[in-house]
């Protein structure tokens, strides 16, 4: 029996048609949110995506074509076209031309919406881990949310106080990131964002967390890293975002990012404290004159309060 959206909907996410041949599949609407849906078993080989509600799966967003896009079923798996939209589909962020197999986890971007293919043998448990993914992840970026970070630090800190373990936070912002939603739009400053989050996250080590707090804000916690490897892992991340441009619908853009790094320097520290502690130095980093990394290490003085 289908379930509503009332029951599936969490941290501005639901699920889209259920496939049962050949295997199972389904979409996952990530981005934006929508308040009327329900899981639907599809039978068709084609399923079509598009603003005519005609379509398998009608989506209310102007961007999107009439017919926007189909996936197509087969023996072997899942394919998507595009079907001469006019804004275009993306996959994974690449405008797709032809056919594309899908093998589950993609993000699929038509106009403003944003959808996850997921691929699964088993619906129970493809169920839940939507759910737990949606309780954890930021919509647009895929980095873990806030509530995430907070519970994460949380952990760390308690961890920390018992074993003496460090760890730091990276506090990381987007330059002038309010100019480019200004002079290109919203549906460019999402993509950038995407495309953001997606530089930081692959210079990350492993069992460091990516996590957006707000906006153009993001945090890293790097954990086991004391304050020096991670000033190094900032000027790594910073250096990513200032030395290649960012591929977007309005053309290349250059930009770059400002950093503030804070360590967790033992017992008496809060969560706020530490988090306070990287948001001074990241105001340091925007005096300085942006696009640089300040800690603790930095002579110049910051404000308790600015």
């Amino acid at each position: 029996m289908p379930r509503s959206v009332a029951e599936t909907h969490i941290g501005g996410g639901f699920l889209l048609p259920q496939a049962t041949t050949p295997g199972r599949g389904c979409l996952l609407q990530i981005y934006p949110a929508a308040i009327h849906a329900e899981i639907v078993r599809l039978t068709k080989r084609r399923t079509v995506i598009g603003r005519d509600l005609s379509c398998d799966v009608a989506l209310e967003d102007t961007s999107v074509s009439r017919m926007h896009a189909a996936i197509d079923a087969d023996d072997t798996g899942y394919t998507i076209t595009d079907l001469g939209s006019r804004n275009g589909t993306f996959v994974e962020d690449q405008l797709l031309k032809g056919n594309r197999r899908l093998t589950g986890g993609e993000l699929i971007r038509t106009g403003s919406t944003i959808l996850k293919f997921m691929a699964s043998m088993d619906e129970e448990a493809q169920y839940h881990a939507v759910v737990h993914e949606l309780m954890t992840r930021d919509p647009l970026t895929s980095a873990f949310n806030r509530s995430f970070l907070m519970s994460s630090l949380d952990r760390l800190l308690n961890r920390g106080r018992r074993t003496g373990t460090v760890f730091s936070v990276i506090l990381i912002d987007l330059d002038h990131f309010k100019v480019v939603n200004d002079s290109h739009g919203h549906l460019v400053g999402d993509e950038v964002l995407r495309a953001f989050a997606e530089r930081l996250r692959v210079l990350l080590r492993p069992g460091d967390l990516l996590c957006r707090l707000g906006g153009e804000e993001f945090v890293v916690v790097a954990e086991q890293a004391a304050l020096h490897e991670s000033v190094r892992v900032a000027e790594r991340l910073r250096l990513s975002v200032s030395s290649n441009q960012f591929q977007t619908e309005a053309g290349p853009l250059s930009l770059t990012c400002s950093i503030g790094v804070a360590t967790f320097e033992g017992p008496e520290s809060t969560v706020d404290q530490i988090l306070s502690e990287a948001d001074r130095y990241l105001y340091l980093a925007k005096k300085s004159g942006r696009n640089c990394v300040r800690s603790s290490v930095d002579t110049e003085t910051v404000p308790k309060n600015h």
